[in-house]
């Protein structure tokens, strides 16, 4: 009895840290101001006034398929087609671990937004679960995040722990409950600080089929699927190559230094340096 008696009291301890810890690891955007969703493709920020998004048509990165509940700018974070200081606040929710180059991806998140909030998965997690498609383990430094090639190291029970962790409540409770061992979350003002110990290594990506996405769009569009951007984010729009200003000619977008032409299709402009000679 004492057993069953200390295990209940236990499960109790464990069921009172989990609050605490999710408030930890959750964004906190101000009121005010423009908020971006970098990467968050099947479960936007509901304060998110736009959502950036590479794949539209490609969930093999995603948990899930594209949620359209927010306005779209299909872009790459590595090259975010906006103005210099454009929102207040920047969320980059498990999409830091896929870039190419963290350290341009982070450069462009401070550069285009005052402050924000990153969530990566630690290295625990990495090698406890398992994702194919990241190319790194990142550890943390204080206020910095460092990225190390994840080389052959991998995660031989990984396929387990998500089975797991997808059947088992009691599973998804005591992982909740020390969160801070799976995730590394943080705020940043100012400047996002990254370090990178080596270079990208990835194994696997997402396919990018411009032709294709710019399809889906169109149908997306014609079922009424694709909201209309906010007209301060409109006008914030940049080319994702020099940053100079785009003005509308049609379903083109034409940036007014390099003049390269980009698809815009309805309200939703693609602006991949791969779609410049696309057709829409």
């Amino acid at each position: 009895m004492r057993t069953i008696a200390a295990s209940g009291a236990g499960a109790v301890r464990e069921l009172a840290r989990v609050p605490a810890e999710n408030a930890r690891h959750r964004p906190a955007p101000p009121h005010d101001g423009l908020v971006l969703d970098v990467g968050g493709g099947q479960s936007p920020h509901p304060r998110a006034d736009v959502v950036v998004d590479k794949y539209v048509v490609d969930d093999f990165e995603r948990a899930g398929s594209l949620d359209l509940s927010k306005p779209l700018v299909v872009a790459d974070g590595h090259r975010l087609p906006f103005a210099d200081g454009t929102f207040a606040y920047a969320i980059a929710m498990h999409v830091v671990e896929h870039a190419t180059d963290p350290l341009q991806f982070s450069a462009e998140l401070a550069r285009v937004s005052a402050a924000g909030f990153v969530q990566v998965p630690t290295l625990e997690s990495e090698l406890t679960f398992g994702w194919p498609y990241h190319p790194w383990t990142i550890n943390r430094d204080g206020e910095t995040l460092v990225f190390t090639p994840k080389g052959e190291r991998r995660a031989p029970l990984g396929p387990l722990f998500h089975e797991s962790f997808s059947k088992s409540m009691l599973f998804r409770l005591w992982w909740s409950a020390y969160r801070s061992r799976w995730h590394h979350s943080l705020e940043w003002r100012g400047e996002l600080n990254v370090r990178v110990e080596g270079a990208s290594e990835a194994e696997q990506t997402a396919a990018l089929d411009v032709e294709r996405t710019i399809a889906a769009l169109h149908v997306l569009r014609e079922r009424g699927a694709l909201h209309p951007l906010p007209s301060a984010v409109e006008a914030a729009l940049r080319c994702p190559v020099c940053h100079a200003e785009l003005t509308q000619a049609g379903d083109r977008l034409s940036c007014a230094g390099c003049a390269r032409t980009y698809p815009l299709v309805g309200a939703t402009p693609v602006l991949l340096e791969e779609a410049v000679t696309a057709e829409v």
